[in-house]
């Protein structure tokens, strides 16, 4: 697709996402917090609505094992200092 002449208002992904932030930037928290909220009535009505929200509700994904195998060592290692501490 060489060649093709593209609209004046096309552009590059870059720009394209740094438009779409650019509102958040200057955003008190007040305006976030607001923003927010609402996301999440919204996904609570959406939520509400679907015939499987129960299994959606208790679904909780597993973690990734690189984050077992820290957890693993974070515990070891406070279990190591409340025994050194005591």
């Amino acid at each position: 697709m060489t060649g093709v002449k593209l609209p004046g208002w096309v552009v590059d992904n870059k720009t394209s996402v740094l438009r779409e932030a650019a509102p958040y930037k200057t955003m008190t928290s007040e305006e976030r917090l607001r923003r927010m909220m609402m996301a999440c009535e919204d996904a609570i009505i959406q939520l509400n609505a679907r015939e499987d929200r129960e299994a959606i509700l208790s679904f909780r994904a597993p973690l990734p094992p690189d984050s077992v195998a820290a957890l693993a060592r974070l515990r070891a290692l406070a279990s190591k200092r409340r025994r050194d501490d005591s």
